[in-house]
């Protein structure tokens, strides 16, 4: 068991119908080595070890996947999921010599990308992979038949010394036949029969006897032909018995390739190169420890409540309800809610006082959040515009997703109208050297809204969509 294994899953054993908690890293450690040969280039291992890693995340239960089919107590089985549950006395079976060197380079691959996984908008990707694409992988259209963007074909003759690269297999046609469920139409002896390329121009008399044909573009006489392969008669037809399946490649081509992967890592390429190789637009980061009731342990949220302060210049309803007096109240619900989930939370402002942007930026940046969270309002000529708008900053992934995250969150629990996850060079966006957003919740000169904001039920709303934005961000 490698030390420090970090969190135990449930794993349903088929055998002897038991559960069993195993290590995540000790699981990881028997899904690669029953996904790959142990002499591959330590560089690749370390890419399947992340690939195993992330299938798991995906997957458990306790990361909030959909966990075992087979037991739904359980994060997975060691069924579905291809785990062998191997110990040092199996491994030293198995390798014999070669069980000190092979053991630790295995263990190296793993405890060097430890809690690594593959996402993509911060998900756990499907991390499909495939021994050899014979050139190129493939689109996910045209094996799982919906399209993902990162499971994108690209060019791969890196597995040309693949033993798989090319091979060719047998069948006659009667078991093509079987296993096709189909029949060959039967040719008759007094048919003139050619295969195109290999046996043409046949020419028979009336009696139907050869009396030529052309072989590989070379012209025989019937009796030649009788002569050499010692037929009975030149009365003879020709009809193939075998067909030939030449491939190229093996497996389904999606993901990533392994014996590409593995001349790349010969040629230098580390772990990460190798995976942004073969999967479009993806991200390697650690996962996050699930917590039930503690998901945001360890975030640090500034929450910034615009304005503030006797002079601000913030927006009235023509009710006269006050802009700076709404976001406080937004931000207060939602610190409280956030630390009720275990994050560090800071407001720039917790009273009607005001703040400048520069020393609300210098806050933020002194404090080093996880995320900055400007809320504001929003406000426009015309009463009936509504809806929520957020804000990030150009090449802010991490606040583009949350901002994402949020609206989705917003939309589904209150109805708020999606107006859109903006890019915008907003100065605390800019300033803020953390990834920021800027929540414009709704339009406070809507009369409807404007009364809505009123109502403390309706606040508490709000921010409960917003914290479930931010808590379905960091869960997978």
């Amino acid at each position: 068991m490698l030390e420090d294994s970090g969190i135990l899953l449930k794993v349903y054993r088929f055998e002897n119908n038991k559960v069993e908690m195993i290590p995540i890293e000790d699981i990881v450690k028997m899904k690669v080595i029953s996904q790959l040969n142990i002499n591959f280039h330590i560089e690749l291992i370390k890419a399947q070890a992340i690939i195993a890693r992330t299938e798991l995340v995906r997957n458990a239960k306790c990361f909030g996947g959909e966990g075992c089919k087979a037991n739904n107590e359980c994060d997975i089985c060691d069924k579905d999921h291809n785990i062998y549950i191997m110990n040092d006395e199996y491994l030293k079976e198995m390798w014999k010599t070669n069980y000190e060197k092979n053991i630790h380079k295995l263990n190296r691959a793993i405890e060097e990308t430890k809690g690594l996984i593959i996402t993509f908008n911060n998900k756990p990707i499907n991390a499909k992979y495939h021994s050899t694409c014979g050139g190129a992988t493939e689109n996910s259209e045209n094996v799982l038949g919906n399209e993902i963007i990162y499971l994108r074909k690209v060019l791969c003759d890196y597995c040309k010394k693949a033993p798989y690269w090319e091979n060719r297999k047998i069948f006659l046609l009667k078991e093509i036949e079987e296993k096709l469920n189909v029949r060959f139409p039967k040719i008759a002896s007094d048919l003139q029969t050619e295969i195109n390329g290999f046996i043409d121009d046949v020419e028979k008399d009336e009696s139907g006897r050869v009396i030529a044909v052309k072989i590989g573009g070379k012209k025989f006489k019937g009796k030649d032909i009788m002569e050499i392969f010692d037929l009975n008669s030149t009365r003879f037809s020709v009809t193939p018995n075998t067909i030939s399946f030449n491939t190229r490649g093996k497996g389904y081509g999606l993901g990533l390739c392994q014996y590409g992967a593995n001349e790349m890592a010969i040629q230098g390429y580390s772990f990460e190169n190798i995976l942004k190789y073969y999967y479009t637009g993806i991200e390697i980061r650690k996962y996050h420890k699930p917590c039930i009731k503690k998901p945001l342990n360890g975030k640090i949220i500034i929450l910034d409540p615009v304005h503030g302060g006797e002079n601000c210049k913030d927006i009235v309803g023509v009710k006269g309800l006050r802009e700076k007096d709404v976001v406080l109240k937004i931000a207060k619900k939602v610190e409280c809610l956030l630390k009720d989930l275990g994050a560090k939370v800071l407001l720039t402002r917790e009273e009607d006082k005001y703040l400048s942007l520069g020393k609300r930026a210098q806050f933020a940046n002194k404090n080093k959040p996880d995320f900055f969270i400007n809320i504001s309002l929003n406000s426009f000529p015309s009463p009936s515009i509504q809806g929520c708008e957020i804000y990030f900053y150009k090449g802010d992934k991490d606040g583009e997703l949350l901002g994402k995250s949020i609206m989705s969150s917003l939309v589904k629990k209150i109805g708020i109208i999606d107006r859109g996850v903006k890019v915008a060079d907003f100065f605390l966006l800019k300033d803020v050297r953390n990834s920021s957003i800027q929540i414009f919740v709704d339009y406070i000169t809507n009369p409807q809204q404007e009364k809505k904001f009123k109502d403390i039920n309706y606040i508490d709303e709000i921010s409960k969509g917003i914290v479930a934005g931010i808590v379905d961000y960091y869960r997978y």
